[in-house]
């Protein structure tokens, strides 16, 4: 089963990258043509609504989301989540072809680094993690602990400007976004099983409200930073948080050994190390940011990764 939820969960990565990808495209026009700052505010949120280009990415973001709940319902949190980070780099590749910034050899190794890290990470934990329940007090737990990361986060992002602010967002983003696949795990689990009809209702609608603010806090990155910048922020916090609950809560890593754990760092490093890369340079080459979010005694040079197309 973790083979074929694997699968489910590229499959997903897939779809999220081109959703990041059209989205970030329509917040950017919508608040150029408004001129609103690095604030997407309800004005110009209400405009997104009539814009092809993000209605087509919201959709293909359910799709990717149903992809990926599919596969936490066949595999443990610690084998599907990180498969997430294959996005960023699937997210370049979209921006070349549509006419932003080519790769150079530096972009390609930084992908390769990725899929490395991922591959072997994913390798590791499907042989070597225990499948749990996902009980009520952990799925509390996991929310308190959410819950507080999300205003922290969404408090500095207030507090500061420029990509710095797209970070703190997405990271705010990202960090409800881990909440997602364990609730949707939890549900799946209670429907499979029969679970009390209360705890499956608090459930889902816990993960709605989630989603909901995770999508919104999204959309505030795109409008301060560039997709891969937010993409990468993404998909490297929110199989850290996911992580981190599947085996400080739910139990998911007990049955790992010290060498394997040794190991599966040293993957999840590579592939951070990878989406780190591609971000940083990726900003400074071709990638267009949306007006007023960067100052220009901010932008410094950096090696080439991209080559202007």
């Amino acid at each position: 089963m973790n083979i074929i939820g694997i699968a489910f969960a590229m499959a997903g990565a897939v779809f999220a990258a081109l959703a990041a990808h059209k989205q970030h495209r329509a917040v950017h026009t919508t608040l150029r043509d408004a001129d609103d700052g690095p604030t997407l505010r309800l004005r110009s949120f209400s405009r997104l609504l009539c814009q092809p280009g993000w209605l087509l990415g919201l959709l293909v973001m359910i799709v990717g989301g149903i992809l990926h709940a599919v596969a936490l319902g066949l595999a443990p949190v610690i084998v599907v989540q990180p498969v997430g980070v294959l996005a960023v780099g699937v997210t370049a590749l979209f921006a070349a072809r549509a006419g932003g910034p080519k790769l150079t050899g530096r972009g390609w190794l930084a992908i390769g680094a990725i899929a490395a890290g991922v591959v072997g990470f994913v390798a590791i934990a499907a042989n070597n993690t225990t499948p749990t329940e996902v009980s009520g007090s952990a799925g509390l737990r996991a929310g308190e602990l959410v819950a507080a990361g999300v205003v922290g986060m969404s408090l500095l992002a207030m507090m500061t400007r420029g990509r710095a602010r797209g970070l703190a967002f997405a990271t705010a983003a990202a960090t409800a976004y881990g909440l997602v696949s364990v609730l949707t795990r939890a549900v799946l689990q209670q429907a499979q099983h029969g679970g009390p009809p209360s705890t499956l209702i608090v459930s889902a609608i816990a993960i709605l409200l989630a989603l909901l603010l995770g999508a919104w806090l999204v959309q505030q990155a795109y409008a301060s930073a560039p997709p891969h910048t937010v993409m990468a922020c993404i998909t490297v916090v929110d199989p850290i948080v996911a992580v981190a609950i599947g085996a400080g809560l739910l139990g998911e890593a007990s049955s790992i050994s010290g060498w394997v754990a040794v190991s599966g760092l040293l993957c999840a490093l590579l592939a951070i190390g990878g989406v780190l890369a591609l971000a940083r340079f990726t900003d400074h080459h071709g990638e267009n940011v949306p007006p007023h979010s960067v100052p220009d005694s901010n932008k410094r040079p950096a090696p080439e990764l991209v080559r202007a197309g």
